[in-house]
């Protein structure tokens, strides 16, 4: 059973934390400068939208990996869970998206992401819906028969190698 993971790319983070540090800065100019029942308003509005802000954008990001093994999970937290046979699995292989059109995501359904870093469920430009955990435009694509599944975890190469030698040959 081999695990792959996705890291939340450097650029990303930084705009994150200073989200994070801008809303709680926010929340201590609110603290200060109400009075009685607004100064609790403000902590619990600020604060909730922090927590959320937090779990949405670090905690389930870093959550989200696949799992190698006589199947392939594909577990990104809240978002989407899937478990796939190889035999569900009708064409695999890896593809650049900046050069594959109708691969890119049209809009998102449910998920996250900023720039090419995307986790949640897609509609693709080609109609067809899509499990994307991706953190570049190469990906491996695996074709189902109602979806696809767009895979860039960490170790991208290692991923591709063992996905070949233990799961599905990649074109």
């Amino acid at each position: 059973m081999s695990e792959f993971y996705f890291s939340i790319p450097t650029i990303n983070l930084i705009n994150i934390l200073a989200i994070i540090v801008s809303l709680v800065l926010i929340g201590v100019v609110l603290w200060l400068s109400s009075e009685g029942k607004e100064k609790i308003i403000a902590i619990i509005f600020t604060g909730s939208i922090v927590i959320l802000i937090t779990y949405f954008s670090l905690i389930s990001p870093l959550q989200a990996k696949v799992v190698l093994d006589d199947t392939l999970e594909v577990s990104i937290p809240p978002y989407a869970h899937e478990i796939i046979q190889k035999d569900e699995i009708l064409r695999a292989y890896v593809v650049d998206l900046e050069n594959n059109e109708s691969l890119r995501p049209k809009y998102k359904k449910v998920g996250g992401g900023m720039g090419n870093s995307k986790m949640g469920k897609y509609k693709l430009t080609n109609g067809k819906d899509a499990i994307m955990m991706t953190t570049g435009t190469k990906v491996v694509c695996l074709e189902l028969e109602e979806k696809y599944i767009l895979l860039s975890p960490d170790r991208f190469d290692d991923f591709v190698d063992e996905l070949n030698e233990r799961f599905i040959p990649i074109e």
